[in-house]
């Protein structure tokens, strides 16, 4: 079997590289999947055993293969969306799109679950159950994740388990690291604003200075995760935008702050969501000032399901030996809307290594640098095929 997954990714790496590439060289927004859509669905298209759904977001595909098979199924995710930044690299294939390229490695993730469905196609006689494959638009801006698993994708078949993967540049070529429980954070994005009193800048006495609040707020947020949050546990604090004014002489009657809180643990937004409320609301009215403080709900922490986290680590191992997996690394405080997924059903999603042999240091995830390494596919459509094959063929549930 392992010879035949071999060779049969051998077969498919070149239409893989190249769908890669063109991906990388027209990136889209999230929601605007459009034309990453219509290339996924005209290579599966083609495939035998495999049935392509009608879309339940606009822009997402999802396929079955062995639709009719009985037994369990298995649910292999990749994201497609891009990023609003402006590529720096002088790749071939870079960014034809100005101001748009993909920093997080999507298009990586398509081009390996799209060789993961040519291969397994090629073998589906094999395979135990049944395979959806869910390309799924907006990750990055809006949890397209959620909206999918509302709208039923892990329905009709239901979905006995859930596995996805994403490129991981701080981890040298090939290594799968993948841990039990909490392994990406939750997030909340907020926004605070605070109101004073406008004045001539000349006379700040008359006014209600905002930005001195605001100011004030920011160092404050600082603390609370310094000294509210318990050392042993993981919390984020940061305000990544701030607006007021509009010139140089002129005290602003408005300021408005925005950015993120990320945590590993429940207890521990609520935490830091009230303690926010309570740092904002009341440094402002020392000032003299008046703060509202909201949040959008972001994603949930992505909590890996330990039965499948063992079968992933456990098949990286026999692949690619002992030494080329980590099951120890600490959680990361990056966020992942494949957490509604594992919200509903096993789930587990594990990092592939991108950093190339000899390099110390990689350009990071959302930098316009990035690049996703071309090295890693057929190492991420190995994973796929062979926790596939695994999955379906075990007798427990969970794995």
């Amino acid at each position: 079997m392992a010879d035949l997954i071999t060779r049969q990714i051998e077969r498919a790496l070149p239409e893989v590289v190249a769908l890669r590439h063109a991906l990388h060289a027209h990136p889209e927004l999230s929601r605007g999947e459009h034309e990453t859509a219509r290339r996924v669905r005209q290579m599966l298209g083609g495939l035998e055993g495999l049935e392509v759904l009608e879309p339940l977001m606009e822009t997402d595909v999802v396929a079955i293969l062995n639709p009719a098979r009985e037994g369990r199924c298995l649910a292999l995710r990749a994201d497609m969306d891009a990023l609003p930044v402006q590529e720096q690299t002088d790749v071939p294939y870079k960014s034809q799109v100005p101001g748009v390229m993909h920093a997080c490695g999507h298009e990586g993730h398509v081009a390996i679950l799209v060789g993961t469905a040519m291969v397994l196609s090629r073998m589906a006689d094999t395979l135990a159950g049944r395979v959806k494959f869910i390309f799924q638009p907006d990750e990055e801006d809006g949890g397209g994740g959620g909206v999918l698993c509302e709208q039923g994708v892990l329905d009709s078949p239901p979905v006995d388990a859930a596995v996805a993967l994403h490129g991981w540049p701080a981890e040298a070529e090939g290594v799968i690291s993948v841990r039990p429980g909490p392994c990406m954070a939750a997030n909340n994005p907020f926004a605070i604003t605070v109101r004073g009193r406008g004045a001539h800048g000349a006379y700040p006495h008359r006014g209600v200075d905002p930005i001195v609040a605001a100011a004030q707020i920011i160092v404050g947020l600082q603390a609370i995760v310094a000294r509210n949050v318990d050392p042993l546990d993981s919390a984020v604090a940061t305000v990544g935008h701030i607006s007021a004014g509009s010139t140089t002489n002129v005290i602003p009657t408005e300021c408005v702050m925005t950015g993120t809180l990320r945590y590993l643990r429940p207890e521990t937004g609520e935490l830091l969501r009230r303690r926010l409320c309570e740092v904002a609301e009341q440094t402002a009215k020392a000032h003299g000032a008046q703060a509202q403080v909201t949040f959008d709900p972001g994603y949930p922490p992505m909590n890996n399901d330990p039965e499948l986290t063992r079968l992933i680590a456990d098949t990286a191992a026999d692949l690619f030996g002992p030494q080329q997996v980590r099951t120890d690394d600490p959680p990361t405080m990056g966020v992942e809307d494949f957490a509604y997924y594992a919200q509903r059903v096993p789930a587990a999603v594990f990092h592939l290594g991108l950093r190339p042999a000899g390099v110390d240091a990689y350009p990071g995830l959302h930098t316009p640098a990035f690049d996703f390494n071309d090295a890693v596919l057929p190492v991420g459509i190995r994973m796929f095929c062979e926790i596939a094959k695994r999955f379906l063929s075990s007798a427990n549930p969970a794995g």
